[in-house]
């Protein structure tokens, strides 16, 4: 039985949780969870730590072949069935499907911000003479239109959402990771962790420039039709920095829920979900557009 188990079943078989182990040894309860995992090991002064609170010898932690404690049988206390055990085959499937659902529910999020922006277009071009007789029918039209694109990301964010359900023990559930799994997520997280941060900072980036050119017209005394598609145009970039931060960000909470790090410990689980909550966001919208 290799160190990674036997951390395992030393804790279940105490009661501990993660948390009160990481507590005792003053650690991150994401140390104890990468040991159990395989991912990491713990430095000779931990072992000497957990062999004292346990009340076993260093040499039952650190050689393989000692499989039982001194008058018990570890596979009696060693239940796995107890804790869902993620696989690589798993765990790759759930991170395609958050990469796919990133860019489907930020493409959602992106179509909700920018759903004013035909019934502002269609209202500028009133003012301007251009297309609509009066601004009555403009905002008509726009209405119609909105409520449309609106339709499209609820359909976006409900198929995403069905498909997400599927994994949602990820969220509600204890779960422990394959042996060697942990490293494998931590190296491919490493790699994307530049991305997350050009995508955070970018999409904020475009989402603070957004109201340039409203103070530009504001302050040239723009004419109310400029004005208008100018706020549209706000719309553009912040739909635009919004779908960067929203992907980025999903993909992150991906990687984070397998490695149970961040705002996904078990503690923090029964959260309502990404999915549910731009859904309620859609309706807000909704309503305020109505």
């Amino acid at each position: 039985m290799i160190l990674a188990e036997k951390l395992f079943t030393l804790r279940t078989r105490s009661g501990l949780s993660q948390e009160e182990l990481a507590e005792k040894l003053n650690v991150s309860r994401q140390s104890v969870s990468k040991w159990e995992s395989g991912a990491s090991i713990p430095g000779i002064d931990k072992i000497l730590e957990i062999s004292r609170i346990y009340g076993i010898s260093t040499d039952y932690l650190l050689k393989d072949e000692l499989e039982e404690l001194p008058g018990e049988v570890v596979a009696d206390v060693y239940h796995p069935e107890d804790v869902r055990e993620i696989s690589l085959e798993t765990a790759t499937e759930y991170l395609a499907v958050i990469r796919e659902a990133g860019k489907r529910i930020a493409l959602g999020v992106g179509i909700c911000i920018l759903s004013p922006f035909p019934m502002m277009s269609f209202i500028g071009m009133s003012e301007c003479g251009l297309l609509f007789s009066t601004e009555d029918i403009a905002a008509g039209v726009g209405v119609g239109v909105l409520l449309a694109m609106v339709a499209v990301a609820v359909i976006l964010f409900i198929l995403n959402g069905l498909r997400l359900d599927e994994y949602e023990y990820l969220e509600k559930e204890e779960f422990r990771l394959s042996y060697g799994v942990a490293g494998i997520i931590e190296k491919e997280e490493k790699e994307f962790r530049p991305v997350f941060y050009q995508g955070i900072a970018f999409g904020a980036a475009l989402c603070v420039i957004s109201c340039i050119p409203i103070v530009i017209a504001g302050a040239v005394d723009a004419a109310d039709g400029i004005l208008t598609y100018l706020c549209a145009l706000l719309l553009v970039i912040v739909a635009a920095g919004v779908y960067l931060i929203v992907r980025v960000a999903i993909r992150k909470g991906g990687y984070d829920r397998l490695l149970q790090q961040g705002d996904y410990t078990l503690e923090k689980s029964g959260k309502i979900s990404v999915w549910k909550f731009l859904m309620v966001y859609t309706g807000g919208l909704l309503l305020l557009s109505i």
